[in-house]
This record gives structure tokens, sequence and C-alpha cells, in this order.
């Protein structure tokens, strides 16, 4: 059985470890693509360390307030995701967006086996800000 996911706030070392993967993400703004960023010194992370599965919130457009980019690694493989967040109180449901940050995205993101399960239960882990101590329900509607 795999472990849970957990949603961890990194240490300096973790970080310093984290920043070697070198890992890229494209930012998009207003529909236009403006490169690619590394992701560096990420605060938290939702994390699966048995099987190497990581979530990491890193954006969201000021126009589509709550729409928020991700980087799903997962398999060894770099994931760009975007998900509408609902928020009811405490309680937040995760859904395909209306609107992509750009054309490029776009739902699945992956076809392989099991890839939408893990981003399921990374993004339930997640909840609404990778809280450690979460109050509320989580659910994903995809």
């Amino acid at each position: 059985m795999y472990m849970a996911f957990i949603n961890e706030i990194l240490t300096k070392e973790q970080k310093l470890e984290f920043n070697s993967w070198n890992i890229k993400y494209p930012f998009y703004v207003d529909e236009s693509y403006l490169g690619m960023k590394q992701l560096l010194n990420p605060c938290s992370w939702t994390v699966d360390k048995e099987r190497d599965i990581y979530l990491m919130r890193v954006y969201n457009n000021r126009e589509y307030f709550y729409d928020w980019m991700f980087v799903f690694l997962w398999n060894k493989k770099t994931y760009t995701v975007q998900f509408h967040m609902t928020l009811t109180g405490n309680d937040v449901v995760w859904s395909i967006p209306d609107h992509y940050f750009h054309k490029d995205l776009s739902f699945p993101y992956s076809f392989e086996e099991h890839f939408l399960d893990d981003l399921r239960n990374a993004l339930k882990t997640y909840g609404i800000r990778g809280e450690l101590n979460r109050v509320g329900n989580v659910d994903c509607d995809f």
C-alpha cells in the first residue's frame, strides 16, 4: 500500500535539493506565453515521498483569481496543470477551468494510467492552500 500525500513546509535543505532539480514551468499572462521560469525555493509542497510525486502551486491570474496553475511532478515528468477552485466556507472543489491561461493547456494533461487518480489525491490533500491542519472538505469534480 502506498503512503498518503501530505502537505509539508520545506526545510532549507529540502529547498536546496529541490532547486538542484531545475524544474521549469511556462509563465502566461493574459493568454500570452512569457517564457519558462525556474521554480525556486518553494515554501511548501504536497508530496507522496514513497513514490516521488509532488504538487506545488505556482501562480494564479488576476482576471481569473480562482484559477490556479500547479506544477505536478509525476512519474519522473513535469506537468503544468490548471484548475479552478470553488470555495464555500472551508470547503473547496477543484474543477476543470472554463478558461485556460493559454491554448497549450488542456485537461486531462496526460493519458497515462493512474495520472488523474494521483493528481486528484494530491489536490484533495492540498486543500485550499496546502494547509498542514486543514479543516473542511475537499473534492475534485473531474
